[in-house]
């Protein structure tokens, strides 16, 4: 299997990509993102094929943040199943509402049946505070199983575009890692400009369990910001994630290639996803 890891796609049940409009009426971060009929929405077997054009042997298949529980679970149990069923090649992420009473029960539940974490998490389009009450109990309890918390952080200048409100912002995340610094996060496309403030001694202190992935780096950021990222936060730091379906994941890679020095590809493509997210050994 190649070594290579996708650490940021997106996987949806068959029944809810059929249910499109009828998601879209009933919750409005969906129907920001999915309303129009173009907007890509990907099944397992697509990913798989995505993969293997791409060379790209395992991802990582985060959940969408639904304000429904139902809805929540339905793509859980589909995530699960895909991941039991792709002998070590994907691992599932299903995602959370902390506004639900139930979030904790479910949390443990999913973890129980071999989730690798949680995300992409969206406290700001689910109606909880990141650094609230709840938001200290998943940070502990992601600390005390192994968890990865993925989270879609929300960075505050550019351009707008479907989906860019609503995740946490980069300060915010940075004091929640300060606060339980034994669990393990991942900021998603590139931090939302976090990784500047590395460059300050105490920040780099204060945030040392939090990774950076590189979902949809290009359609926010010039070419060389992936390699700028891995200046300042370390090569064990930075994970290839293409975004998919928004994105190919062959195109990405090779774009990401192309700005690292062959000695840093590896772990950034590959080896770092492995070990976070698969509980591989570095190489």
């Amino acid at each position: 299997m190649d070594n290579r890891v996708d650490a940021h796609t997106h996987l949806f049940a068959p029944a809810q990509i059929a249910a499109r409009v009828a998601l879209s009426e009933r919750d409005p971060t969906f129907a920001e993102l999915y309303a129009d009929p173009r907007a890509k929405l990907a099944d397992a077997p697509a990913l798989r094929t995505a993969l293997d054009r791409a060379g790209i042997g395992r991802a990582v298949a985060a959940g969408f943040a639904f304000a429904s529980p139902r809805d929540l679970a339905e793509q859980a149990e589909y995530l699960l199943a895909v991941a039991a069923e792709s002998n070590g090649a994907i691992a599932a992420l299903p995602c959370l509402n902390l506004a639900d009473p139930g979030w904790e029960r479910d949390a443990r539940r999913w973890l129980a049946r071999g989730a690798r974490g949680f995300g992409e998490l969206r406290p700001g389009n689910q109606g909880w505070d990141p650094l609230g009450p709840e938001a200290i109990r998943l940070a502990h309890l992601a600390a005390e199983s192994g968890a990865v918390l993925l989270w879609h952080v929300s960075e505050p200048l550019g351009h707008a575009y479907p989906g860019k409100r609503g995740g946490i912002g980069p300060i915010e995340l940075a004091e929640l890692a300060a606060r339980a610094p034994s669990a393990r996060m991942v900021a998603a496309h590139l931090g939302g400009g976090l990784s500047f403030y590395l460059q300050m001694p105490e920040v780099r202190r204060a945030i040392e369990n939090i990774y950076f992935d590189t979902a949809a780096a290009f359609l926010l950021y010039d070419e060389w910001s992936v390699a700028r990222l891995v200046d300042l936060a370390g090569p064990g730091r930075v994970l290839f994630g293409s975004d998919f379906p928004l994105l190919a994941p062959r195109r990405q890679l090779e774009r990401i290639l192309a700005g690292l020095p062959p000695a840093t590809a590896p772990g950034v493509c590959g080896g770092n996803a492995a070990t976070l997210y698969f509980g591989l050994p570095s190489e």
